[in-house]
């Protein structure tokens, strides 16, 4: 459970990094224990002391005097008008050290004015502020360190010190002008920082930034960093990362609670960047399986076929034909079980891209495609030619049942996924490839690559060899 840093008791102390002469005069010491001696910041006392006052505490811890033990002194910081009263610890490291707030119970209020804080409040044995008109002049006569110690309220302690702390005048409304470097302890305030017998204590930034977790009393700390399916999130218990809607994990590793059913559902959910995502259509009863997810076109399209090189053999069996080959950002056929999945889960249209052998851009739609199961030999249900300029070559194929060279499911007295045919357009070529073949004369684009056999007839430019296929789905 992460948890927040809840102080006990806190000192700031200011100590002068500088030694004057020795005052020879005598200071009477007060003893800030004693409820008696309780007085007021502003309170005074009368006792013999030589005009020259100690300028901080520095300068009375260097008086020859037995009694400069720590308790409340007076000093004049250079440029103020009278002699005041401050609490001088002197048992800290050598001593010399101007306390300039205290706090320990809640004994004295701290939502104040203005005229309050300029001129200090509280009492120098319990709580005060010693107020931000003595903290300017003191701080502007020479370089001071600040040293903050802090109790917890298990009774463990640290400090940390800042090598040069300076406060400006009223006039610039008591600016922090100055702290240093800090010269802080990081084991003491790790050790700090860890409960008593908590070992699965756990602390989170505020911003989700660093994560520390208690070992043997101490803490061992490393970065935090939320997910980007995640939020930082500030609670009663302290901040951690919550993976988004619809994620689940730790904050840090969020994955999808229930995977994309398609790339639209990529597009939506997760990125509107092109690339290879994972996918589970939601009649799928495999795992999720990787697809290229097209972005460009108002994004949303599954590739289930691509042809640029021809580095992938297409001229394979039923069995590869069903379960799919190539690799999904190169050369591919997704899989006819896949396709039979995806396409039945919601209504889709398709969109095919050519590069004919000039290097001329084409596409054409159809507003549906489906594909049935294996049953029925994974036959093609197509739409209408919707749009586009490559014209429409599928509408041949629509209705027909899926041949490959080991199985012959088209209508023609030829086995077409293995028939040497001379096009209408082009050259005479094998076709061999997997299809849904109507007869053997019009080339699919599963041909093989670098052939005339890979064309598309319907091209206003040339037809033959094409150079670049892809095929993809969308939901309407």
């Amino acid at each position: 459970m992460s948890q927040v840093l809840h102080p006990k008791f806190v000192t700031f102390i200011l100590y002068l990094c500088w030694t004057s002469e020795k005052v020879s005069s005598q200071q009477r010491h007060y003893d800030p224990s004693s409820e008696s001696n309780e007085r007021n910041i502003g309170s005074s006392y009368f006792y013999y002391q030589q005009p020259e006052y100690p300028r901080d505490c520095t300068e009375v811890n260097n008086q020859c005097s037995t009694y400069n033990v720590s308790g409340v002194h007076l000093i004049k910081p250079d440029g103020y008008p009278e002699p005041f009263e401050v609490y001088c610890d002197n048992a800290v490291d050598s001593g010399g050290w101007t306390v300039i707030y205290r706090i320990q119970d809640g004994a004295v209020l701290f939502n104040r004015s203005w005229t309050e804080y300029k001129t200090g409040f509280g009492f120098l044995s319990q709580e005060f502020w010693i107020g931000n008109d003595k903290l300017s002049f003191l701080t502007n006569q020479n370089t001071y360190e600040l040293r903050i110690d802090v109790t917890s309220s298990n009774d463990l302690s640290f400090c940390i010190t800042y090598n040069r702390f300076r406060v400006s005048d009223e006039f610039s409304e008591y600016k922090l002008t100055s702290v240093g470097e800090y010269n802080g302890k990081r084991d003491e305030i790790d050790h700090f920082l860890c409960p008593t017998n908590s070992e699965d204590w756990i602390y989170i930034s505020r911003d989700c930034s660093r994560r520390c977790v208690c070992n043997s009393g101490h803490l061992s700390c490393d970065d935090y960093q939320c997910s980007p399916d995640a939020v930082c999130e500030e609670t009663n218990n302290g901040s951690q990362c919550y993976c988004n809607t619809g994620y689940k994990g730790d904050g840090v590793n969020c994955t999808i609670d229930v995977p994309p059913s398609d790339c639209q559902d990529i597009y939506e959910r997760v990125s509107t960047e092109s690339g290879v995502y994972k996918i589970k259509p939601t009649t799928w009863q495999g795992e999720p399986f990787d697809v290229y997810c097209n972005m460009t076109d108002e994004g949303g399209w599954t590739v289930f076929q691509r042809r640029v090189d021809g580095s992938q053999d297409f001229a394979l069996y039923w069995s590869d034909y069903k379960d799919g080959f190539g690799t999904p950002h190169h050369e591919l056929w997704l899989g006819n079980d896949k396709l039979h999945s995806l396409t039945t889960q919601k209504n889709y249209e398709l969109r095919v891209d050519l590069v004919n052998s000039l290097g001329n851009p084409y596409y054409a739609k159809y507003n549906s495609f489906r594909v049935n199961d294996e049953n029925d030999n994974y036959r093609l249900s197509l739409g209408s030619y919707s749009e586009g300029d490559a014209g429409d070559q599928l509408y041949y194929y629509n209705g027909q049942a899926f041949s490959t060279r080991d199985r012959d499911n088209d209508a023609h007295s030829y086995h077409c996924a293995i028939h040497t045919a001379t096009s209408y357009w082009c050259s005479t070529c094998p076709y061999n490839s997997g299809w849904w073949f109507s007869n053997c004369g019009y080339a699919p684009l599963n041909n093989p690559y670098g052939t005339d056999c890979f064309s598309w007839h319907n091209l206003s430019g040339n037809r033959c060899n094409i150079k670049f296929a892809e095929m993809k789905l969308r939901p309407i």
